[in-house]
């Protein structure tokens, strides 16, 4: 960490890239800038819309080109629409916080590369560096200048998480990495299409380190062909509507969203909220606990976010400011943009970031950053969205109100990374993409959404079961949603779910598992319940083949099955379970909003009914007591939730005893 006599250059190499408010860039490269004054509300409207399908049609065609399940299901990766000084335009509507990297990947390149090796038509960029523009470094962005009568127009960018970019683990995040150089190589902004053709040397350097190098070379393409349409399509608008029109509603776009941003600001009181997480154990065999503080502060028009407090960086639970900032604008965009089409930098304007550097959430180097968005971007994504929430909950108006929201689900995303020889005799390196179906949270007006996804990704799917053993050399015993997972509350948080895999046709799988929130589940809201939380386990010689022989029945459940139970921790590379054993993996659920005794009691019977309350904790966390039929017992429920408050007043008085003493 850097002292206050050490003077910090936020430049990307050491410290992340911070831009400044003027950006300097070489004056060989002309900008456009030309704007019309007005610009008619019918022609916006149509630009509008116009270049939202050009965003939209660049990121079909990344999923299209790429194959990679991935892209397909865990839609990780963004495209974005960027003006000629990389601010944005319009971001995509898939994983929003790798739109706020490219930015800072435009930005530094204008800065670093208009100079030499120069920015001209027909190129097109790459980075994975960290510290430059990139959530981690199997988060690539690459991205387009649009040249319009020789001069730059505006930028076209996507970000997409590749399959293996190498490093000592499989699939990008690696749970034994000291520092960045276990890790896959950081590649600084290099050109990878010079005036249209594709540079072979460049080509063949960034998939040298790959385990999948023609599957990454899907991924590039993909990323390539998404800008070149993208361009093509903008060119296209500015031939028919003229340049200095098209930049126009570029700018109305931008000043459109920054006016709604501003109103809502006003119906807010001035204040500071702040949320605290835990990151879990930092390397294999620690078994600590590490702060990750997220405080904001609305003053006036200005909301300012702060990392302070956080604790120092290590291990492997890092991130870089461009995925924390990813984080914070994911969540913006969700629960004060909504009606904006992803139009964030007119909320930017107004938006300061003030960080500390050399910790686990603005990393320098050479911390290592591959876990960053499984860990701590994914929990401060969360965070962040707790703090938007406690703001939101004293504004005026009340359809902000209604996007206060308790904790999501997967605060922790719990990667089981897979490597070795599959069914077809083939090489392969992934990760499982099952818990992008997350629990959604709870809102003040209703229940979160069992398994359905993330608020700050419109279209996240689970990848199908029959996909899945296609790809990959497994067979799912089970993938169920789990009982009592959300967390209780005046409205309940989304239930998660479980999977249980036995390795198929094939010898044995390679597993590394990185996460955390397996001993801290994610807070209440306003009285609510935590949530349930991630786990592991490896069942060593459960021999399911026998079991469904012997019985002729399939294993539902982890109680059914067999064999010695090895607990799997957060951060492991040595498991390597064969066809006689069983991996199950559980995700953690969303919690609660208010009170849980204060839910309608009928709304509890209708949880027991559909399965998603058992009838134990509706009694023990509801206070909700129901007769064998299923219907509410009035006079019982009323006692029961009566006793409740009468333990909970009794525990007051006990700790408030003790502390007196």
């Amino acid at each position: 960490m850097a002292t206050a006599e050490q003077q910090i250059s936020w430049d990307g190499v050491d410290y992340p890239y911070i831009p400044p408010r003027e950006l300097r860039i070489h004056e060989g490269l002309a900008l456009h800038g030309d704007a019309d004054e007005h610009v008619d509300p019918i022609t916006h409207e149509v630009l509008r819309h116009a270049l939202w399908n050009v965003n939209a049609e660049h990121g079909n065609t990344i999923m299209k080109i790429s194959g990679s399940p991935i892209c397909a299901y865990g839609h990780d990766f963004n495209p974005a629409i960027l003006d000629e000084r990389g601010d944005f335009v319009f971001f995509g509507p898939f994983l929003q916080y790798l739109g706020a990297a490219t930015g800072s990947a435009v930005k530094w390149t204008l800065e670093y590369r208009s100079e030499n090796p120069g920015i001209h038509e027909g190129d097109v960029f790459l980075t994975n560096d960290p510290w430059v523009g990139s959530t981690h470094q199997s988060d690539v962005a690459i991205y387009a200048p649009v040249f319009y009568d020789g001069r730059l127009f505006c930028w076209v960018a996507n970000s997409l998480h590749q399959w293996d970019m190498g490093g000592t683990a499989p699939g990008g995040f690696n749970p034994m990495a000291v520092d960045v150089f276990w890790e896959s190589p950081c590649i600084p902004p290099v050109k990878i299409v010079e005036k249209g053709v594709m540079r072979r040397d460049i080509e063949e350097y960034y998939l040298r380190s790959s385990r999948v190098p023609k599957l990454v070379a899907l991924d590039l393409r993909a990323g390539v062909t998404g800008c070149t349409i993208a361009v093509e399509r903008i060119l296209g608008l500015i031939r028919r509507y003229g340049a200095a029109t098209v930049k126009a509603s570029m700018r109305k776009l931008q000043d459109d969203s920054e006016t709604a941003f501003v109103k809502r600001l006003d119906t807010i009181p001035d204040g500071t909220w702040t949320e605290e997480g835990w990151m879990e154990v930092s390397m294999p065999g620690d078994r600590g606990l590490y702060r990750n503080r997220v405080t904001l502060t609305k003053t006036g028009h200005t909301l300012t976010f702060s990392n302070k407090g956080s604790a120092p960086q290590q291990g492997t639970m890092n991130g870089v400011l461009a995925a924390w900032k990813g984080a914070v604008v994911a969540m913006l965009t969700s629960q004060m943009l909504y009606d904006q089409m992803f139009v964030i930098e007119g909320a930017m304007r107004h938006i300061e970031f003030d960080v500390e550097p050399g910790t686990i959430s603005c990393a320098t180097r050479p911390a290592s950053v591959s876990g960053a968005p499984a860990l701590i971007l994914i929990q401060s994504i969360g965070l962040g969205g707790l703090v938007i929430s406690k703001m939101l909950a004293e504004s005026t108006d009340e359809a902000l109100r209604s996007e206060v929201m308790s904790a999501m689900g997967v605060m922790a995303f719990p990667i089981v990374a897979i490597q070795g020889v599959d069914q077809r005799g083939a090489g392969y390196s992934s990760f499982l993409l099952d818990p992008v179906g997350s629990a959604l949270s709870a809102l003040p007006w209703r229940d979160g959404q069992d398994t359905g996804g993330w608020p700050w990704d419109l279209q996240s799917t689970m990848p199908n079961v029959e996909d899945n053993e296609l790809f990959y050399p497994f067979l799912y015993l089970w993938r169920k949603e789990l009982a009592d997972s959300g967390g209780a509350g005046r409205f309940r948080g989304g239930n998660s779910a479980e999977l249980a895999i036995v390795p198929h046709k094939t010898d044995a799988i390679n597993l590394f598992t990185i996460t955390s929130q397996m001993a801290v589940p994610a807070p209440g809201m306003f009285g609510g319940f935590p949530s349930s939380t991630n786990k592991y386990a490896l069942h060593k010689g459960a021999k399911v083949q026998e079991q469904i022989g012997a019985s002729g029945r399939m294993p539902t459940a982890q109680e059914e099955l067999g064999g010695e139970i090895d607990w799997v921790p957060a951060k492991s590379f040595d498991r390597v379970p064969t066809p006689d054993d069983v991996f199950v993996c559980a995700w953690a659920a969303a919690a609660g909003y208010g009170d849980p005794i204060d839910r309608e009691p009928w709304r509890v019977a209708e949880d027991v009914a559909a399965g998603r309350v058992t009838a134990a904790w509706a009694a023990k966390a509801y206070g909700v007591v129901l007769a064998a039929d299923g219907s509410v017992s009035e006079a019982a429920t009323e006692a029961r939730r009566q006793s409740i408050r009468e333990e909970r007043l009794a525990g007051a008085r006990a700790w408030a005893g003790e502390e007196e003493a």
